[in-house]
């Protein structure tokens, strides 16, 4: 086989390879057409901003100087940003101190993930709101 006809069966398995994928359907990973979640129109009032920059001051600096010490997941700071960036300043503020108040009670009933090498209780935000909603049982 000469040079010229390695070179044209290249070129001919080339073009069948690629017009397999084309006949069957454009390639795409997995999710890859997913569309992007929905989310709840995000609190933006003056007294959300001042708290979420509050929050974003201790995260910054006196977290990162005395450490972790929340047993919980998502941590006790990135709860309260998450509450207050969701469900208003004023909720925010009271689904944070409930979560602080019982913090210690959550390790007996609440889920324990592996997250960052630590055993950890898991607490997200939709669960605190379930529940007082009512939709939740204890």
């Amino acid at each position: 086989m000469g040079p010229g006809l390695r070179l044209g069966a290249a070129f001919a398995l080339a073009a069948a390879l690629g017009a397999a994928p084309a006949a069957a359907g454009p390639w795409a990973p997995r999710g890859w057409m997913r569309q992007p979640p929905q989310h709840r129109s995000l609190s933006t009032s003056p007294a959300a901003v001042t708290l979420g920059w509050a929050l974003h001051l201790y995260r910054s600096t006196v977290s990162r100087v005395d450490g972790d010490r929340c047993t919980s997941y998502p941590t006790c700071s990135a709860y309260a940003a998450e509450a207050v960036r969701t469900q208003g300043p004023w909720m925010g503020l009271l689904l944070t101190f409930g979560r602080l108040v019982a913090e210690a009670d959550e390790a007996g009933f609440a889920p324990r993930i592996w997250v960052g090498g630590k055993w950890r209780v898991y607490d997200p935000v939709e669960q605190d709101l379930a529940f007082w909603r009512g939709s939740l049982a204890p």
